[in-house]
């Protein structure tokens, strides 16, 4: 007898995510690894921004019962707010198509909710577990000045942040804060969280809830260029917009540009530096400049 059978006594309706993108392979043993969940997923769900028709082609063949849908094709945020409209669930979980779900976590994650349904609001709670990540443990990181998640949570400290291939958000949130289309790749978790957070949503830490991601180098040099920019526009916009703190947004927005350069000059060499320049940069100030003219009206 499972876990499953001796404590869970609430009906939670996991509703479990993937967006992807030019993945077939790496989509079917996600999709394969939520088939073994020991907490069945009340749903699945694809949404797919591929450029070709082999990802539709595998759900229609080997998965009947997933939902597909056709993505919007303007990035990871626009593709899990397609994703969204698609939800029945009480529950969300966002998992990367090269992700290996745990049979455990849905169990421990729900398990856990059940203990805590006396004591919080379940409409206000997000459970975030951990990964492995190719062996190694990844935690939720409180962000740095410049945006890294990269400062450990001490024990008594609020959880700001997730792991977002491990974290259960009750469907509630997204009634009125979805993910910010700006992002193509990169710190759209941390800037919902942020969001979330300020609306009244807590985090609570569950570390032996652990999925398993293998990331995959397709798509790597089509995300690349987007990764430190999005970085830079979440940061201002939290210091700008959620802190309110406009002196520290603009102090910020200099010195993370050049950190940024200084960093991928010292690991990645010229190369480094200069897509720092033809592509951080501008599309920093691109996303910046649409937030502050077009966000904030």
């Amino acid at each position: 007898m499972n876990n499953f059978d001796e404590k869970i006594e609430f009906d939670f309706k996991v509703s479990v995510c993937i967006c992807t993108r030019n993945r077939p392979q790496e989509l079917s043993k996600a999709l394969h690894s939520v088939e073994r969940s020991t907490y069945p997923a009340f749903e699945v769900i694809v949404s797919d921004d591929s450029t070709n028709d082999e990802t539709k082609k595998l759900i229609i063949s080997h998965f009947s019962t997933v939902k597909y849908l056709d993505g919007p094709r303007k990035g990871l945020g626009a593709n899990r707010n397609n994703i969204l409209k698609a939800v029945t669930g009480s529950q969300v979980l966002f998992i990367d198509d090269d992700v290996i779900l745990n049979e455990n976590f849905l169990e421990l994650v729900c398990n856990k909710l059940a203990k805590l349904a006396e004591q919080e609001n379940l409409d206000k709670l997000i459970i975030s577990g951990i990964e492995n990540k190719n062996g190694q443990l990844v935690f939720p990181g409180e962000q740095s000045f410049v945006g890294w998640q990269n400062v450990s949570y001490k024990e008594g400290d609020t959880i700001k942040t997730v792991v977002i291939n491990s974290a259960v958000f009750p469907a509630s949130l997204f009634r009125n804060t979805l993910f910010d289309e700006k992002l193509v790749y990169g710190n759209d978790e941390v800037d919902l969280t942020t969001r979330a957070i300020e609306k009244g949503f807590k985090i609570i830490l569950l570390p032996e809830a652990i999925n398993f991601h293998f990331p995959s180098e397709i798509n790597r040099k089509y995300y690349e260029p987007y990764h430190d920019a999005s970085r830079i526009y979440v940061t201002f916009k939290r210091y700008f917009a959620t802190e309110n703190n406009k002196l520290k947004a603009l102090v910020y927005l200099p010195y993370a540009i050049i950190h940024a350069a200084a960093f991928n000059l010292r690991y990645r060499g010229i190369e480094g530096l200069i897509g720092t320049l033809r592509h951080t940069f501008p599309k920093s100030f691109t996303f910046i400049m649409e937030f502050l003219t077009v966000d904030s009206i």
